[in-house]
């Protein structure tokens, strides 16, 4: 078959399993696989690729029907300005996530682009200590650590898998040196940690479990519930941190927590309520996404 036949049949049968937009994911999956620009795909149909690509293709389009991650099958995914080592071990990293790392690279004095929301600032020193909660594949701790060269970040992750990742995404861009990786719950109050920091980041799990089953059958079915789960209401990690802040935090530190759609309010209210004076970021949806934190 020609390239145009490889993705009329794909783009056929993404349409069939319900994969929304199924001709652009079709070209995006033989884009990856040959790499080839897309517009190289399309500009030449009439090309025949060998019948290993085909039959190779043909595989990574099933997982796609079967709504598998994109990223998963890729092994990647862009973030900000970068791109981040993903496997079902993390959380594919979100564009709502991305107000959070730009967020924290204000905190720490950066003027990130786009960015123009009221934010609390941390003083001027010559090097900042970031603790990321819940690291995932890293792509705060990384961005944070790539975007600033005087941070120096711990981040704790429960998963030893998705600290593997982490690690790998730290080299990938040279910052493995300024992160230590720390394997541990953060809800197990035994964890020792330095309590010395300036800026606590987490996109925590925030999921109530008994949504679990309602979320799309691409994250319910592949993405870590560890990574989403989060008690009955969603909110026991906002607590916890709200709880262990004022410990772990330098005077005038910053905390900066993700949150979802429709917890904004909430948790802004749990950091209040331990003495914080709060603000809340919205997502390009008008969404408030994050919110931050200060003693007062």
């Amino acid at each position: 078959m020609t390239l145009g036949d490889l993705l009329k049949k794909a783009s056929e049968y993404l349409s069939e399993r319900n994969v929304e937009d199924p001709s652009l994911e079709a070209g995006l999956l033989l884009s990856w696989l040959l790499k080839k620009d897309i517009g190289y795909i399309y500009a030449n149909p009439e090309i025949i690729p060998d019948n290993e690509t085909e039959k190779e293709y043909f595989s990574i389009v099933e997982r796609r029907g079967r709504h598998e991650p994109y990223a998963y099958i890729t092994g990647e995914c862009g973030f900000l300005n970068y791109t981040f080592y993903v496997d079902p071990n993390v959380l594919i990293p979100r564009g709502d996530t991305e107000l959070l790392a730009q967020s924290a690279l204000f905190a720490l004095g950066q003027d990130p682009e786009f960015f123009a929301q009221e934010m609390f600032r941390l003083n001027n020193k010559s090097t900042y200590r970031v603790l990321d909660i819940g690291t995932g594949s890293g792509c705060l701790a990384v961005s944070i650590a790539k975007g600033h060269a005087s941070v120096i970040v711990d981040a704790v992750d429960i998963s030893e898998g998705a600290l593997n990742i982490a690690l790998k995404n730290a080299k990938r861009y040279g910052v493995e040196d300024r992160i230590t990786f720390i394997n541990a719950d953060f809800l197990d109050r035994n964890i020792v940690l330095s309590g010395c920091y300036d800026l606590i980041v987490s996109n925590p799990p925030y999921i109530p479990l008994k949504e679990i089953p309602y979320l799309m059958e691409s994250v319910r079915n592949y993405e870590p519930v560890t990574a989403l789960a989060a008690g009955d209401d969603g909110l026991i990690f906002y607590r916890e941190i709200a709880d262990r802040a004022s410990s772990l935090l330098l005077k005038s530190g910053i905390v900066l927590v993700e949150c979802g759609y429709n917890q904004g309010e909430t948790v802004s209210e749990i950091f209040s309520n331990k003495d914080f004076t709060t603000l809340l970021l919205k997502d390009l949806s008008g969404i408030n996404r994050v919110v931050a934190a200060t003693k007062k």
